[in-house]
């Protein structure tokens, strides 16, 4: 193929020696910072994929090899050993040619020309001294990639229901069950049991934590917290009937971290197989998120369960043994060589069980702990199974693609260019004896008895409504079936929901335009719940700053933007006093005697995120409006005490912004070691509650939401929309580096090329990547 021409002011192509490359591959970079990469064979299509993935993001890539493969005390010493021990008990152990097979027919093929390209960016970037600067300023080398390695590593994935079910088992030992559904909201409704003979320590899963948590290169024991996660993300499609154009339209925002660089990576692939563009993780080969030439599709977090904590008892004569279907069994044990810089190798030793990992064990106690995941399985690797769609022609296409789909569990939506649309649950999740809300003993009454597949999930194509929404509620649209017993029960809170679908059912004449204005909406739905409710509350008898905090919030439009004194004043009060005044009410109703004890546990003054879950907030609060004299008193004091923070914070209510409590820093892994490559915080509109989505501290500082964001209009493919933020490289100092953030904060769009004439209009420079080297 040839290269793209750059238009006489945009810089010339230059060409690459690539080994392993066998024809000549055009790569064009637009203005966007996107990649678009055409080549005559997948191989090389892939293989040019990891080149151009590391040319922009090779730290980052590096890093999450690193982390996965229990390689980080080589590069920064040995207070990473006890974290590298953690994730090598967590890589997939099984059969590496099932493996392999478990992504299809291109599996194989697109992971080893995938890591082939990084490794000849590599090579490269050795050989003419242009490593990103964080290898020169921390002083290491980039590791060499094998494509076997890329599938091994599983903890990147979205997974939180083991850390849940040792929670809610210490909070049902210890308060019972009325005080553990203060914490988090189950559905369907059920009341799990606390098994006496599975009772383990806070710390039982120390190494599942640390394996899963993030690197921060100031913090070795960095861990993910343990709360209810707003990781989650909004994607709706519509068919013609609902859209201006008579075409299908397709919206995506998945909800991750907020990362420097984005978890997200844009590119191009176009070869003779597929030509596909949107989203993937910059560390896998194909694209999750996006559309080729013929289909669109997206995806968003299934919370399905599917993981279990198992408790053994030990052999009191020999604590590496353990009770299991009626013998005694061995742990497995793998001695972990663990390089580490400056100090040779560290021996460190993992053991497992017949159910998984162990995570402790306590010899005194004579128990030991197991995690068994679903997501450990061949064909699990989180993401990968998307390289089965690159190539589907209508969504019968994807739809089928999607019966092979493992982890994570996921909503995809799809919309083709015939006009047709569709929404399939997809993932693998086990069929246990239990419910799975609890630890249980690993003796083998729980052991699983098999899995479900995608094909044993809801899926709708062309519902007569028109169109198809999630957002990690609990999904089952008209004429969808479920499961005979449920694949989980900790969905997330429906509010988004509830605002997408209100505004989808009001409109038959949506546009990209429209879809995007939709994906930056900030009206809180338990706002608007709640202040309706405070408008039929009387002013007379309560204190002068709650008087003046009700009028301001009648006058609101439960708009959480940036520069509202009023979303400043309901976000603080509605996760900080008056919350803690509703589970107060709550646990003394559950008789508990040491109250402000259990209210710590399910609200403690110290976390570092904004914990609590507002199903329960809201129910607590109407429970309590159904007393207007108790309302007024709980109101009035609570009130009372958001204003004197309000005022002690940013002064007087004139000055209120919820925009200088709640900020976005887009923060560098080694942020505590080199702080310029950090970016400054910026104001930031949202709450938990919105379709625009904004987790955070405590402190109000975000953590998560839609870094990255998509809407196409199915067929006109140049009326695709994204943006990413920061931005799609992932080197300090350069020109993409942060050049997304300002559009992001302001709820504007990049266009998204495809076509050639497009292309060509926003090229800003091209290479080309030949054979040889």
């Amino acid at each position: 193929m040839t290269a793209i021409a750059p238009t006489e002011s945009k810089r010339q192509s230059s060409v690459i020696a690539v080994p392993g490359m066998r024809s000549d591959v055009t790569v064009t970079v637009d203005s966007t910072g996107v990649s678009h990469i055409r080549a005559s064979s997948a191989a090389d299509v892939f293989l040019a994929q990891g080149y151009v993935a590391a040319r922009d993001r090779l730290f980052q890539m590096d890093l999450w090899m690193r982390r996965g493969l229990g390689r980080l005390a080589e590069a920064f010493g040995p207070q990473w050993v006890e974290k590298d021990q953690a994730s090598r008990a967590f890589l997939f152990r099984g059969d590496p040619v099932a493996e392999r097979q478990a992504y299809g027919p291109r599996g194989g093929e697109a992971m080893t020309s995938f890591a082939a390209g990084v490794n000849a960016y590599i090579a490269h970037a050795q050989a003419t001294d242009s490593l990103p600067p964080e290898f020169g300023r921390l002083g290491h080398q980039p590791l060499e990639w094998a494509g076997e390695d890329i599938s091994r590593i599983r903890v990147h994935g979205l997974y939180e229901n083991a850390l849940q079910e040792l929670t809610r088992s210490r909070t049902l030992s210890r308060w019972g069950a009325g005080v553990d559904a203060l914490r988090r909201s189950l559905e369907p409704a059920t009341t799990p049991t606390a098994h006496a003979d599975a009772q383990v320590g806070p710390d039982a899963l120390a190494m599942y934590e640390l394996a899963s948590g993030p690197v921060r290169l100031g913090d070795p024991n960095a861990t993910r917290n343990s709360e209810p996660a707003v990781d989650g993300s909004n994607n709706w499609v519509l068919d013609g009937s609902r859209t201006a154009s008579g075409r299908p339209l397709l919206a995506n925002d998945p909800h991750r971290a907020m990362t420097l660089p984005s978890l997200r990576y844009v590119v191009h692939l176009s070869c003779p197989e597929f030509d596909v563009i949107g989203a993937g993780e910059p560390f896998l080969p194909g694209v999750s998120i996006g559309h080729n030439a013929e289909v669109a599709f997206g995806l968003t977090y299934l919370p399905t369960d599917q993981e279990d904590v198992f408790v053994y008892r030990l052999d009191p004569a020999d604590s590496e043994r353990y009770w299991h279907d009626g013998a005694w069994r061995r742990f497995e044990r793998v001695e972990e060589v663990i390089p580490v810089c400056g100090k040779g190798e560290e021996v460190r030793l993992n053991r497992f069980s017949v159910h998984g990992p162990v995570t402790s064990i306590d010899a005194d106690a004579g128990t030991a702990v197991a995690v068994a995941a679903v997501w450990l399985e061949p064909g699990m690797a989180p993401y990968l199974s998307s390289l089965r769609y690159l190539d589907a022609t209508d969504v019968h296409d994807v739809r089928k693609a999607l019966s092979q789909w493992g982890a994570p569990t996921a909503n995809h939506v799809f919309a083709d260019r015939s006009g047709q649309i569709g929404w399939q649950a997809s993932g693998r999740t086990p069929v246990r004896q239990a419910d799975g809300l609890t630890p249980v003993p690993g003796d083998g009454r729980f052991d699983w008895t098999g899995s479900r597949g995608s094909d044993d999930l809801p899926g709708l194509i062309d519902p007569d409504e028109g169109w198809i929404a999630t957002a990690n509620q609990r999904q089952l649209p008209d004429g969808a079936t479920e499961p005979a017993s449920p694949v989980g029960y900790e969905w997330l809170a429906p509010y988004r929901y509830l605002r997408i679908s209100e505004e989808l059912r009001r409109d038959r004449s949506w546009t990209t335009k429209t879809a995007r204005a939709l994906q930056m909406d900030v009206v809180s739905v338990p706002a608007q719940r709640i202040c309706g409710v405070l408008r039929g509350l009387p002013l007379s008898g309560l204190s002068q700053p709650a008087s003046q905090a009700l009028r301001l919030l009648a006058q609101w439009d439960h708009r959480m933007t940036e520069d509202s004194p009023a979303a400043a004043l309901f976000e603080t009060w509605f996760r900080g006093p008056l919350r803690r005044a509703l589970l107060t009410r709550a646990v003394i109703a559950c008789g508990v005697d040491a109250v402000d004890e259990a209210v710590d546990t399910l609200d403690p003054t110290d976390r570092e995120e904004a914990a609590g879950d507002p199903r329960v907030d809201l129910r607590l609060f109407d429970e309590l409006a159904a007393s207007p004299s108790l309302l007024a008193e709980v109101v009035d004091a609570t009130l009372t005490e958001a204003v004197d923070h309000l005022n002690r914070q940013q002064g007087q209510h004139s000055l209120w912004e919820w925009g200088r409590f709640h900020t976005m820093r887009f923060t560098h892994p080694a942020d505590e070691i080199a702080p310029d490559w950090s970016l400054p915080p910026v104001p930031k509109s949202g709450s938990p509650d919105t379709v625009a989505v904004s987790s955070r501290r405590a402190d109000g500082s975000q953590t998560a939401g839609a870094g990255f964001r998509f809407v196409t209009d199915v067929g006109d493919w140049d009326d695709s929309w994204f943006i990413n933020a920061p931005g799609q490289d992932g080197r300090p100092g350069r020109k993409h580096y942060q050049d997304h953030v300002q559009p992001w904060r302001a709820g504007e769009y990049l266009p998204l090329a495809y076509t050639e004439s497009r292309i060509n209009a926003l090229a800003e420079w091209s290479y080309i990547l030949a054979p040889g080297g």
